[in-house]
């Protein structure tokens, strides 16, 4: 049974929480982070290689990416300057979505159907690799996400990062988005640092994460 309020990129209102961030946000630095923003990057390689328009003409996407209720975003602002951003956001009346403002989390809601835009303005709120939160923010990358007649430019935490977040906690959903970002990141031809990764994980003690890092890549 599909659960409640959890979607992939393939579901519409995901796309339109994309679009929500690339229509307001592309004057100020900010990062996707976490599992929304595997789903972007593996998305957009994948319609890079086989030339397509839309994500939902990706044969078998919402088989392979884990479902999820909201997108993460690390912000190089403070949080009254970003309140006012959603407020404005709010203001402008959506005739599709209700939209909520609460602090920390922003809500879109269609009926019964709801998906949050949570987000971070200060490096406490970026458990375990706090320390990189400006660095992650400022050395994000611009992705491109074909979207039928337009193209989405996102700014996503660089793979490094993105699987740095996820060895430090290691469930086995982390286990199925760091494959995913590596066989993405391959077909990009991306250099992926993996000794990078390995300093990182060592000055926040969780160095044994690269061994589960090198596991997965001699299974891939």
């Amino acid at each position: 049974m599909k659960k409640q309020n959890a979607y992939t990129i393939a579901d519409e209102i995901f796309m339109d929480a994309l679009k929500v961030i690339d229509n307001n946000f592309k004057d100020i630095q900010y990062a996707i982070v976490g599992g929304g923003a595997v789903q972007v990057y593996v998305s957009s390689v994948t319609m890079k290689h086989a030339g397509l328009k839309a994500v939902n003409e990706i044969n078998g996407l919402s088989l392979m990416l884990r479902r999820t209720g909201d997108i993460d975003l690390s912000f190089d602002s403070d949080l009254a300057g970003i309140l006012k951003l959603f407020n404005v956001i709010i203001a402008q009346k959506a005739k599709k979505y209700l939209y909520h403002s609460f602090e920390k989390r922003f809500v879109m809601q269609n009926g019964m159907c709801r998906f949050n835009l949570n987000y971070q303005t200060e490096p406490e709120d970026l458990k375990d690799i706090s320390s990189y939160y400006h660095d992650i923010i400022h050395s994000a990358i611009s992705v491109p996400l074909n979207d039928k007649n337009r193209v989405l430019n996102l700014k996503l935490a660089r793979p490094e990062y993105l699987v740095v977040s996820k060895l430090t906690r290691i469930k086995p959903k982390d286990q199925v988005d760091i494959a995913l970002l590596l066989k993405a990141a391959e077909l990009d031809g991306y250099p992926f640092d993996t000794e990078e990764v390995r300093s990182i994980l060592k000055s926040v003690k969780k160095e044994e994460g690269y061994d589960i890092l090198l596991e997965l890549m001699d299974n891939g």
